[in-house]
């Protein structure tokens, strides 16, 4: 459909009437009426000329004609949909990202097809019975799983273990699954209740060692000794002799110097001591404590460090120690992000997910932080044995707002043949605040997307070091999203972001940006997701994006995830977890 196509004509006596549509359109002219009003369901539009209802007003019985006007609308792609409804094995999956195996192109109008790569959330597997739709037990559910897609087939791939069990291709790093009184609670940022560090009793040659994973330079450290508000003698744990080491090696250890950090009583109290010099680690030992002899526990304790170079403050380090008092396993799993091709490598962000039982069914988790995994690339293939991971600080709660990164990537490099190549991976996130989320976006330079500390957020105009301070670009966004920058059409040089409004809506909406950073126009939905009717219970859809490598700018391919809060209502219905596929089509003629 073209600009200008009739969409409907009918005969209407005078008087008001309601024009229903069986779609989302941009409106052109409309002729025979006095007036009209354009609504999106029942949501009367004043902002734009999308409608799938069109409310007129007549003076005599006359025709009416609507016509199309100038934008984009979505039809359904059943080709696509249909290929991932499946009865046996793979059977079903959310959290769908694509990537270009061959070129690591990431950008629409490509010449010919690559070799795909398909990567899902969580996954049913097992068969289902085609009559009743029913999941037959045993049905499986993994943490992830893959698909690779060329000449038009799709091949899923689940992990298949030698002794023919399975399970997800992904999983967390044991050593980041870890909570108690662990040198890392001495630099992150959670929002529940923690005591900092605690060693175990007695511990000889105590010793505390940080890996900022590259060399930095430092100005300055900030120390808040032990605390805890259940009993303020506790304060006496806290370190007090104590030798700072640097060193790039671990091998070979410069002193810089031996203080005193200060007492904590009130647990208000943070030392700011110098810290000059360049390394990649930083130790601490030598340590003696603020025990005496009205307190003789044998334990020694903080509660947080902060390192600095000036004003930026570094997140991006590993932390361990020669003794801790409570280490155990904090039983989490991983949703996997978005991410992008960079030379051999495809790398990704997948969410650190725990449970929280306090939550409604369907909705029993929380997001205590990001990683980084990365795998290399080989014959058009993953390589999942050269599979490499790390924390990535990427997600901050501050006071009522959570900032949290990797809901989508645009590679703005020359690998990915983007039209303005300046080097940087953007990576799009949300800001969140009771309950709205807007877009957020930081950038890196390529060659050091594994550095954080090298990341910088987008805060009024300016890029800044800090998280917290990245402000928001657009409302309503959902967790997973895209942004693709448009090569041919009615948009063309403008940058498209496609979302589910409000993360778990029927809406699938989408947004134009005038560059990767805005400023960006109202989100504008498209598309209204009929699974809800179709499957009822709990049936809801969210997470919609753009796939650009397999898209064309006039045709861009979309997919939204589908699922129910239910489970049993999930294993009843095999169709009902599983992607669709619309493409959005620009109505420009040629």
């Amino acid at each position: 459909m073209k600009q200008g196509d009739l969409i409907k004509k009918l005969a209407l006596k005078q008087g008001n009437h309601t024009i229903d549509l069986d779609r989302i359109y941009p409106i052109g002219e409309i002729k025979g009426v006095t007036s009209y009003t354009l609504y999106i369901e029942n949501k009367k539009k004043t902002d734009s000329n999308y409608a799938n209802k069109v409310v007129v007003e007549l003076d005599k019985e006359t025709e009416v004609e609507i016509y199309l006007g100038l934008g984009y609308v979505a039809l359904e792609e059943p080709t696509w949909t249909n290929q991932f409804l499946r009865s046996n094995g793979w059977s079903g999956g959310d959290g769908i990202f694509s990537f270009n195996l061959d070129t690591g192109e990431d950008c629409f109008d490509q010449e010919k097809e690559s070799n795909t790569l398909f990567i899902f959330g969580d996954t049913f597997v097992g068969r289902s019975d085609e009559k009743s739709h029913k999941r037959l037990e045993p049905h499986l559910m993994i943490n992830n799983s893959i698909a690779y897609y060329k000449d038009k087939k799709l091949n899923f791939k689940v992990n298949e273990l030698s002794n023919g069990s399975i399970t997800g291709f992904y999983h967390l790093d044991p050593k980041f699954d870890k909570v108690g009184t662990t040198a890392e609670e001495l630099i992150r940022d959670r929002s529940q209740k923690k005591f900092g560090y605690l060693s175990g009793y007695h511990p000889k040659d105590l010793k505390l060692t940080f890996d900022f994973h590259k060399e930095r330079t430092f100005t300055h450290l900030e120390v808040e000794n032990y605390f805890n508000p259940d009993a303020s003698f506790l304060y006496k744990r806290g370190f007090k002799e104590v030798e700072i080491y640097g060193s790039n090696d671990l091998k070979t250890e410069t002193l810089i110097q031996s203080t005193t950090f200060k007492p904590n009583e009130s647990g208000k109290e943070i030392q700011k001591l110098e810290l000059k010099g360049q390394y990649r680690y930083l130790i601490l030992k030598g340590i003696s404590n603020y025990n005496d002899k009205q307190f003789e526990e044998g334990i020694f304790g903080l509660k947080k460090l902060r390192f600095y170079n000036h004003k930026q403050e570094y997140k991006d380090i590993y932390a361990s120690a020669s003794s801790t008092l409570l280490e155990e396993d904090e039983h989490s799993w991983i949703w996997l992000q978005d991410g992008a091709v960079v030379g051999d490598t495809l790398f990704f962000y997948p969410f650190i997910v725990n449970s929280d039982l306090n939550q409604p069914e369907g909705l029993q988790f929380r997001i205590v932080d990001i990683t980084l995994f990365q795998t290399k690339i080989k014959n058009g293939k993953l390589d999942f044995s050269t599979t490499k991971q790390k924390k990535a600080p990427l997600l901050k709660k501050q006071g009522l707002t959570e900032y949290m990164f990797g809901a989508g990537v645009f590679a703005n490099t020359a690998q990915a043949n983007s039209l303005n190549p300046d080097g940087y991976i953007y990576l799009y996130g949300c800001k969140t605040t009771w309950g709205l989320r807007e877009l957020i976006v930081s950038r890196v330079k390529a060659e050091n997307y594994e550095f954080f500390d090298d990341y910088e957020f987008y805060s009024n105009g300016k890029w800044v070091t800090e998280i917290s301070e990245a402000t928001g670009l657009l409302e309503h966004v959902s967790t997973e999203l895209s942004v693709t920058e448009i090569r041919e059409g009615h948009l063309k040089g403008k940058y498209l972001c496609v979302f589910t409004y409000d993360v778990n809506t029927p809406e699938v909406a989408f947004s134009v940006g005038d560059s990767l950073v805005g400023p960006f126009s109202k989100p504008q939905t498209i598309y209204i997701t009929p699974e809800q009717s179709i499957y009822k219970s709990t049936t809801y859809t969210y997470n919609a994006k753009a796939h650009p490598h397999l898209s064309k700018s006039k045709k861009v391919l979309v997919t939204y995830n589908t699922n129910t809060y239910s489970f049993d209502h999930n294993m009843s219905d095999y169709r009902v977890y599983r992607p669709r596929f619309l493409t959005l089509n620009d109505t420009e003629r040629e």
